[in-house]
């Protein structure tokens, strides 16, 4: 076995591993190159590649989480080859990985495991503790309940039209209570621009944002792998102020179908299994339960 630091050039050997672990897999390679070189520096990343007899079997990254509403919390990704495993490769990747997050002062560590028995108890096995539970769906756009009807003083508009400020604020402000173990703070707009705004995948006519009395409410990004007719939700944002008005519902319906006339087939999405509200709306839109994942997590 050996393992380096991982270079942007090893991501086209780690996309099919991340294919063949996730079925809800949709980032392109060129977004997935776009995390490598657009990852924050102040996170203090280590991005790490395994290899045994020259072949790629394993990736792995841990850095300061710098989305997290309190300092000091890491987080930790970590794959391997399902043909590789048993071999100690994810072992060795961990153990190296931890040792950096305490190096760059983290006192906590969050990765997000496979809701399986053996990745878990693997997971236990390392001292982590199994927290929030997650799940994944997927539905086809083409087959949609009937269009919410949209109420008067709301305007639906694309993300390209209301623009990437705008877009950032509104969803910063409405993750701050996004479920989860970890607290978030938000996204800096820096990283914000860098991973999806400015993302290959990202479908800025595809996402859309609804104007309520000329006031920006709510939000939902949708990114779009072309090539393989998938798309991936990467979050619906509603202002506390216009909850409960089915801004969410009308958003993903508008946005659904907007993905559907540009080839979309498959359109995934995760969601935390408090989330009541949205679990609802994504059951009324028709996403069927393919997967689940769990929060892990690690005093350091």
């Amino acid at each position: 076995m050996e393992i380096r630091d991982a270079v942007i050039e090893d991501i086209a050997r780690v996309d099919p591993i991340r294919r063949a672990t996730f079925p809800w897999h949709v980032a392109s390679l060129a977004t997935q190159e776009n995390w490598f070189r657009t990852n924050p520096p102040e996170g203090k990343p280590l991005r790490l590649s395994a290899f045994i007899d020259s072949r790629l079997v394993g990736f792995g990254m841990s850095s300061l989480n710098v989305m997290a509403a309190n300092p000091g919390e890491s987080g930790m990704f970590l794959i391997v080859d399902p043909q590789a495993r048993g071999r100690g490769v994810a072992k060795e990747l961990h153990d190296r990985l931890i040792e950096h997050v305490r190096e760059i002062g983290a006192h906590r560590v969050q990765a997000h495991a496979l809701d399986s028995p053996q990745v878990l108890a693997w997971a236990r096995r390392q001292g982590f503790e199994v927290g929030a539970n997650e799940r994944w769906s997927v539905v086809d756009p083409r087959e949609l309940p009937p269009m919410p009807a949209i109420p008067a003083g709301v305007e639906i508009v694309s993300l390209e039209e209301l623009g990437p400020v705008t877009s950032h604020a509104v969803d910063t402000e409405a993750f701050l209570d996004e479920p989860g173990d970890v607290p978030n703070g938000g996204m800096p707009y820096e990283m914000f621009l860098n991973q999806i705004w400015n993302a290959p995948d990202f479908d800025r006519e595809v996402s859309v944002a609804a104007v309520v009395d000329g006031v920006p409410a709510a939000t939902t990004n949708l990114e779009v792998n072309r090539a393989t007719g998938k798309a991936m939700s990467s979050g619906t944002s509603t202002l506390r102020q216009f909850r409960g008005r089915g801004l969410a519902k009308l958003l993903k319906s508008v946005s659904l179908r907007r993905a559907a006339d540009k080839g979309v087939t498959a359109a995934f999405t995760c969601n935390d299994y408090t989330n009541a509200p949205m679990l609802a709306i994504n059951d009324w839109l028709g996403y069927k339960v393919i997967g689940g994942s769990r929060s892990v997590l690690k005093s350091l």
